[in-house]
């Protein structure tokens, strides 16, 4: 339950009054769905801030622009309505909007596990974008450093060489205080890799069926341990227990778009961490 309230002493009021949940102050700005309300301002909205005793909402005239000045102000949560209805553009707009709050509270590393052909680099890439972070993989980072492709260094070296090789550039993701990281398909499996994990960060499995994972991988050459159908679900049944010890499950089909996945991922680790970070509304 909330209170409405446009002036400091209202709002004061209302954070002494327990039958409230919550506090929504405003108009902050000149607001076209607050017709005849005078804009309070920003200073106004810190005031009211500093006497907070419970979450306190913002009202009124809130674009993405103004959601830096707003949050900085003291807001807790942010009602942007025109904003979001601006140009009939929902579905962007709400990204857009959900993202600067999100960009507020970064979650850290997260590292992107699950079977080849998930999606861990495409979604991964995406995501740190969305959240201004940086976006690492292992499996780029290998091929930079060795010269040689992923295959090529599995078939030279082997797969222990391999895994020691993705552990150590795992282990180097700790100078970076927020990240994207994405792992190869076996990095999870591994007991000492899911220890450095669950130390730097968190894992979030992208669950995928499959089905359509065996779809998108039919006719590729570039994938070390996909010999045939029958060896790749062999595997992909072996490992997928490890990818459930993540403590992030992102359920996907596999027909979403990158951004869609992104979505996901994104609804699912703000979710479940419950950062203390602003929020819209």
């Amino acid at each position: 339950m909330g209170v409405s309230t446009h002036d400091v002493d209202a709002a004061r009021r209302a954070f002494a009054d327990p039958s409230s949940d919550y506090v929504a102050f405003g108009p902050v700005f000149d607001s076209g769905t607050k017709p005849g309300r005078v804009a309070r301002g920003i200073d106004a909205l810190a005031d009211v801030a500093r006497a907070k005793t419970k979450p306190l909402v913002a009202i009124g005239g809130i674009t993405g622009e103004r959601l830096e000045a707003v949050f900085d102000a003291g807001a807790d949560s942010a009602a942007a309505i025109g904003a979001l209805a601006s140009g009939g553009r929902l579905e962007e707009n709400a990204r857009d909007l959900l993202d600067r709050a999100r960009r507020r509270a970064p979650p850290g590393r997260l590292y992107l596990v699950g079977f080849m052909g998930s999606g861990k680099t495409s979604i991964g890439r995406r995501v740190a974008e969305r959240l201004a972070v940086p976006f690492v993989d292992l499996d780029t980072e290998l091929e930079r450093t060795s010269g040689l492709t992923v295959r090529a260094f599995f078939e030279s070296a082997g797969e222990p060489a391999f895994r020691e090789r993705e552990s150590a550039f795992l282990d180097g993701t700790e100078a970076l205080s927020d990240a994207l990281v994405s792992g190869g398909g076996g990095s999870f499996v591994t007991e000492r890799n899911r220890r450095a994990i669950a130390r730097l960060g968190s894992a979030v499995f992208l669950d995928v069926p499959f089905e359509r994972i065996r779809e998108r991988l039919a006719g590729k050459t570039d994938r070390p341990l996909f010999a045939s159908v029958e060896e790749a679900a062999r595997l992909f049944a072996e490992r997928e227990p490890f990818y459930r010890m993540a403590p992030v499950r992102v359920a996907l089909t596999g027909r979403e778009s990158i951004e869609e996945s992104a979505d996901k991922v994104l609804s699912a680790v703000y979710d479940r961490r419950e950062l203390g970070g602003p929020r819209l509304g």
